[in-house]
């Protein structure tokens, strides 16, 4: 079973491609989501950033990878499920989570060319 979601987020950090793996088109993106708050203990300012995987298979949103839609900086909302990948490292056991996209909307402009 998966779950789906809707993310928003600034992205797609110079690492927006597509290629074609098996004979269909993938494309691989990431997603930086910051927050920030203040510290109850001593009112510091704190910042964390996550980082997300993305997949897509939707042809007219890898049209736009290819054209070089997905800037660094770009805000974008991505919705889909949510898949958990696990492998061993060295002996250490290793999660990704990855989101298989089905929907994304650019939340601003597109870049001037």
């Amino acid at each position: 079973m998966y779950t789906h979601m809707t993310f928003t987020g600034k992205g797609f950090i110079g690492s927006a491609r597509s290629e074609v793996r098996n004979g269909t088109r993938v494309g691989t993106l990431r997603i930086a989501k910051t927050d920030t708050w203040t510290d109850r203990n001593d009112g510091e300012k704190r910042e964390r950033t996550s980082w997300f995987s993305v997949t897509v298979f939707a042809p007219g949103l890898l049209d736009r990878i290819d054209r070089g839609w997905l800037a660094k900086g770009r805000y974008v909302e991505v919705a889909g499920d949510l898949r958990e990948n696990r492998w061993e490292t060295n002996g250490q056991e290793r999660v990704e989570v990855q989101l298989i996209a089905d929907t994304v909307r650019f939340l601003d402009r597109k870049p001037a060319e």
